[in-house]
């Protein structure tokens, strides 16, 4: 799939805290489509301030995205990656029991 496929299936995805779809949002800077792999790059280390509480606070919304973009893209591409554009940090989503 395009990247410009893969945006659009990713305006569904809306952010819980302000409710602003992630693409308009511009939490999503970045999608390297290869021939066997995806990586979506996320800004959400240089939209966190450095502090523990703050780090703390939008981790759960951070973690509920994720599993909104794995939602939506999982059947859609084959393999791919969420990846912070910043620190290079891979996100994967909780898996719910």
């Amino acid at each position: 799939m395009r990247p410009d496929g893969i945006l659009e299936l990713l305006r569904t995805v809306k952010n819980p805290f302000t409710g602003q779809d992630i693409v308009s949002e511009g939490l999503v800077t970045k999608i390297v489509a290869e021939e066997d792999r995806t990586t979506i790059y996320v800004a959400f280390a240089r939209n966190t301030p450095p502090k523990p509480f703050a780090m703390a606070i939008t981790w759960p919304l951070q973690a509920r995205i994720v599993k909104d973009m794995v939602k939506v893209l999982e059947d859609k591409l084959g393999y791919f990656e969420i990846v912070d554009d910043m620190t290079l940090q891979r996100y994967y989503p909780i898996e719910e029991v």
